[in-house]
């Protein structure tokens, strides 16, 4: 972990500084419209054609770690580093955990029992945030998981547990270069050890399970090398009714279930069903068992039960392992879209709907985070300081183009008004004669209405979008018109640039404040009432508690999963040492368990 400047402990990206937010959607963009014609997928399977899977099948007992959506702000991160390399962790349930369905057996549980640190580490996508540059992550990823692990012995690369990691779409801004270049080139990170070739792998474990990590690539169809990668390896290495625990980059059910065009649950039900459950196609000659789909990409803890014939598909989502907080409360309590669906491809259906299991933080909580929005200006300073620029270059063009005018500049005008009818009459009257202020005023608008959320309602940009950017903009203005009039009398006909300077610095910086507190109360209700802007209602807040991983761990007679949650990180790493001798002391994060281990027989 050698570097040559002292490193700076990274805080939880800002979504709401306009310069993150103009640099990550640029990115986002080129990725999104050039990827298809640079697919790092392909070029991986053309250098790599005999990649095959790896093998752990000769182990008599094992335990694996997956943790997803990491290298984010620093505090989170490096309490979950810390947490799965814990030599001997002790998970138990919280003395106040209520089963969510009456009569679970929870005794076994509350007096804790201990777990291992896993012989492999599974990343489920979004290594790093905000893009994937490779300063991003050695300070977000490579850092906090190689100083809370830190590498012993150097000469026996045999010896060192092993980590495997799948892309989720921040890692795909960058078309995949340095995601290729950190986990597919057999690197060491700390004590972890990679071993991939691909973006993607197959991974034979003890008692007939495989583990399936499958590269998505930003929404698009799987390539097809990685189909003929995963269709060889069943065909060659596995038995029919071999158990399959799929790693995927996005909870597609989930996704399937809450927005009206989605594609993603199309396309990993058409993997499952060519490649895993059905042969549909007749490809494989065999057909497997599905025990368990994880996923993060939703930064909290969620668990579904899909009932196939003769075995149970659990559809976990532990995307907590460092990156802001997703709700929860938005979950539905069933998945009713999964029966209704009819794939040509798929030749079974779910005996009934998938109900919802766990979730982390519990709706309750996630209700009450909720109402932080109405504070966003105090979590999102540099995004009022955007919306008191806006009102400066609207006051600068009107004032500008009013300064010869014979009733008085604009600022002068609105101070001679007595009530805020006359105030909006001079507005009105000077923006018709001002092309920019127009353009920079539809800007505004329309930007609000192609931020809002039509994932889930068609049209909600016109009903909520539009009226968000109106009431913005005679925000902007109402100051305005309350500052000119306000001030006016303390400055005298000698002193007007002061009266304008006043007039302006004052209203552009209430004009923001309250902007920010206008935008957190169109987020907190997209959110609590609508069930819209997830992404953007929570990211604003930045919160970095409630974090969460699983614990794997396979004998001769089950396969156990341990999913844990942190309430609160460890905010406070002293930090000491430089390069290889840098290291991070601070209090031991706190965990639990979720909810009681989900246990898969092995039969």
């Amino acid at each position: 972990m050698a570097t040559s400047k002292k490193y700076i402990q990274p805080k939880m990206v800002n979504w709401y500084d306009t310069k993150q937010l103009a640099a990550t959607g640029l990115r986002s963009v080129i990725s999104g419209q050039f990827g298809h014609f640079a697919d790092k997928r392909e070029i991986q399977a053309a250098l790599k054609p005999q990649a095959k899977a790896i093998s752990f099948g000769d182990e008599t007992e094992l335990w694996i770690d997956y943790v997803s959506d990491t290298g984010d702000g620093f505090n989170s991160t490096y309490s979950i580093a810390k947490l799965v390399s814990e030599k001997n962790l002790k998970l138990a349930l919280k003395k106040n955990y209520e089963p969510k369905n009456q009569g679970k057996n929870i005794d076994l549980y509350k007096d804790g029992i201990i777990t291992k640190p896993g012989d492999l580490i599974i990343f489920g996508g979004d290594q790093v945030y905000p893009t994937p540059e490779m300063k991003e992550y050695d300070n977000r990823f490579k850092i906090p998981f190689g100083t809370a692990n830190p590498c012993i012995d150097k000469t026996d690369k045999n010896n060192h547990p092993k980590m495997f990691a799948i892309p989720g779409n921040h890692d795909w801004y960058d078309g995949l270069g340095n995601f290729i270049s950190l986990f597919c080139q057999k690197r060491q990170i700390g004590n972890w050890q990679t071993v991939q070739e691909r973006s993607y792998f197959a991974i034979e474990l003890p008692y007939n399970y495989w583990i399936f990590g499958i590269d998505v690539q930003l929404n698009s169809d799987i390539d097809q090398p990685q189909k003929e990668y995963f269709q060889k390896i069943a065909i060659d290495k596995m038995k029919d009714g071999d158990k399959v625990i799929l790693c995927t980059a996005e909870p597609a059910w989930v996704y399937h279930e809450l927005y009206r065009e989605d594609e993603s649950y199309k396309r990993l039900k058409y993997f499952e069903t060519l490649y895993i459950t059905d042969d549909a196609y007749q490809l494989i000659g065999k057909k497997f068992k599905l025990v368990a789909t994880i996923t993060g990409d939703l930064h909290h803890y969620s668990r579904y039960e899909l009932e196939k014939e003769g075995y149970v598909n659990q559809l976990i989502t532990a995307g907590g392992g460092g990156a802001f907080l997703h709700p929860t409360h938005f979950l539905p309590e069933k998945l009713t879209k999964m029966a209704k669906t009819d794939f040509s491809f798929e030749k079974s259906t779910p005996k009934k709907d998938p109900e919802l299991k766990a979730a982390f933080p519990s709706k309750s909580d996630s209700w009450k985070l909720s109402f932080l929005n109405f504070a966003f200006p105090w979590f999102n300073k540099e995004f009022v300081l955007f919306l008191s620029f806006v009102e400066l270059m609207l006051t600068w063009i009107l004032q500008g183009t009013t300064y010869y005018d014979i009733k008085g500049s604009f600022l002068k005008q609105l101070a001679n008004t007595t009530d805020l009818g006359q105030s909006f009459a001079i507005i009105f009257k000077t923006l018709i004669n001002n092309p920019l202020f127009i353009l920079i005023s539809f800007v505004l608008i329309f930007g609000c209405m192609t931020f809002t959320d039509t994932k889930r309602i068609k049209r909600l940009n016109l009903f909520l979008g539009l009226p968000h950017g109106i009431i913005q903009w005679f925000n902007l203005m109402f100051w305005l018109s309350v500052f000119a009039v306000f001030l006016h009398p303390f400055f005298p006909e000698g002193q007007q640039m002061l009266f304008v300077i006043s007039t302006t610095l004052a209203a552009a910086l209430t004009g923001g404040i309250v902007g920010g507190f206008i935008f957190g109360i169109c987020l907190w209700f997209g959110v609590y009432v609508l069930n819209v802007h997830l992404d953007e209602g929570f990211s604003s807040l930045a919160h970095q508690h409630y974090k969460n991983f699983l614990r794997l761990h396979i004998t001769k007679d089950q396969l156990i999963i341990y999913p844990v949650g942190v309430d609160r990180v460890t905010t406070s790493w002293k930090q000491s040492g430089e390069g290889d001798s840098l290291k991070f002391e601070g209090k031991f994060p706190e965990c639990h368990l979720i909810e009681p281990p989900i246990i898969i027989k092995n039969t």
